[in-house]
């Protein structure tokens, strides 16, 4: 390779770091402006009280779940599940809260095989709940539930 190459390269390489910058910034105040609306959306739709809790509910606020940092966010509370199935559970079920997700379509959209047994879920459900608790969000922990090969986040 020439020196003319290497330093267009150089350049090109420079760029895309500084667009990719860019885009994580906005990306942090796109996610900012969407959980004050969502704050805003709780307290005026489904109402809340002064202090934005739903009335009639202990939960709160539906989590978000930031895709580049493997985050969830819920109630004023961050936790970094990591790139493990259980960030990647709470993602799928969160897609379609108060709706039955079946065995075969988390083992389709989570694991993307249908050999496991249905016991890798009940256990992969289990360790997410656990680290949910663990990181003071019991109370989404527990509208995760289970039932007759189906699991829902009932928010």
């Amino acid at each position: 390779m020439n020196s003319e190459k290497v330093q267009r390269l150089a350049q090109l390489a420079t760029q895309l770091s500084e667009t990719l910058m860019t885009a994580a910034i906005c990306a942090q105040e796109i996610r900012s402006e969407i959980i004050a609306e969502l704050d805003a959306w709780d307290a005026k739709v489904v109402g809340g009280d002064a202090d934005g809790h739903r009335r009639g509910s202990s939960i709160t606020s539906r989590p978000l779940l930031d895709q580049t940092t493997l985050r969830v966010c819920w109630n004023g509370k961050s936790l970094h599940l990591g790139h493990t199935r259980a960030f990647s559970l709470l993602d799928r079920l969160s897609r379609c809260p108060n709706q039955y997700v079946t065995h075969l379509d988390l083992l389709n959209d989570v694991w993307d095989n249908e050999e496991l047994s249905t016991a890798t879920i009940r256990s992969a459900i289990r360790h997410l709940r656990r680290r949910l608790r663990d990181g003071k969000m019991a109370e989404l922990a527990a509208a995760i539930r289970g039932h007759n090969g189906r699991y829902v986040l009932n928010l």
